[in-house]
């Protein structure tokens, strides 16, 4: 009779009332960090704009995996594929140079201008710098960084990926 009131207690409590749902769609999945060291045949994490957010993508590029080579590769753009995928930009493609002062806390500056960038582009920079930066193994203690442009020097800014 007690195993009985045990089975009886234990299915009222499984039975919580919760109703099952669905799939509910929550934008891209979440990847694992592959901060490869420094040098050939690393990974680089770029973040691109997927359904209006910024999302991590992970290239993989024969070059050493800086700072300046992971912004390079995100202001050439979304590969055919990772666009293919639905990544996007909100940058424009731009080359020139990108100089590193790694602080702290980090700055880094570019050879165009930053004031006709939306915050969403402002944001896949920041991101992309970020990674790059913990990839190197050089993490911002203060979480923010400095952009500059050919006219404007932003305010400190921190990663908002989704």
């Amino acid at each position: 009779m007690k195993k009985l009131l045990v089975l009886v207690v234990l299915l009222l409590v499984s039975a919580c009332g919760v109703k099952p749902t669905g799939v509910v769609p929550a934008g891209p999945a979440p990847t694992l960090r592959n901060p490869g060291t420094s040098g050939r045949g690393t990974d680089v994490i770029l973040y691109f704009v997927m359904d209006g957010r910024v999302a991590p993508v992970t290239r993989a590029t024969d070059s050493t995996a800086g700072v300046e080579t992971a912004l390079s590769m995100l202001l050439a753009g979304p590969t055919t594929e990772e666009t293919a995928d639905g990544y996007v930009s909100g940058l424009p493609r731009r080359t020139g140079p990108i100089v590193l002062d790694p602080g702290p806390p980090a700055a880094i500056s570019f050879s165009f201008p930053l004031k006709p960038i939306t915050g969403v582009g402002i944001n896949q920079l920041v991101c992309t710098a970020f990674a790059a930066l913990a990839a190197e193994g050089r993490y911002s203690t203060e979480a923010t960084l400095s952009l500059t442009g050919t006219d404007v020097q932003l305010p400190y800014q921190t990663c908002q990926a989704s």
